[in-house]
């Protein structure tokens, strides 16, 4: 009979659980925050500790991006527009913090302008024009 208290052995009991699960409570409350932030806080080191590894980060990046909010075909009024952009660049912050994605390849993403297009000046407002000629 293999021994119970292994440290290779997987399965953990319910009290091993129950008592992590009332020292994170202990100091969340002395924290003055909540478990669920505490462990918020720990999924994300944890996964940007393994986001170090580049391979692993093409690996996350399809599965994380999945998650991108998607654009209405059209937009019906400013507020959901508004909505959109605040979740989008929530998102952003996201592949940011778990080192998934850079200010420049998130900016290449987001931009309908590619980056190495010229920026053409076609016409200049006639205002304009005439305080430039005086």
């Amino acid at each position: 009979m293999p021994n119970q208290i292994a440290s290779t052995k997987s399965r953990k009991s319910l009290t091993e659980h129950e008592a992590v699960l009332s020292a994170l409570e202990e100091i969340a409350r002395h924290e003055g925050t909540t478990a669920m932030a505490l462990m918020r806080q720990a999924v994300r080191e944890t996964v940007k500790k393994r986001t170090e590894n580049s391979s692993q980060a093409k690996r996350l990046l399809p599965i994380v991006m999945q998650f991108s909010p998607k654009p209405p075909k059209r937009f019906a009024t400013a507020a959901q527009l508004s909505r959109f952009k605040r979740n989008q660049r929530e998102f952003d912050q996201v592949l940011l913090d778990l080192h998934l994605a850079s200010h420049n390849g998130i900016e290449t993403r987001n931009s309908i302008v590619p980056a190495h297009s010229k920026i053409r000046v076609l016409e200049l407002e006639r205002s304009h024009a005439k305080s430039q000629t005086i």
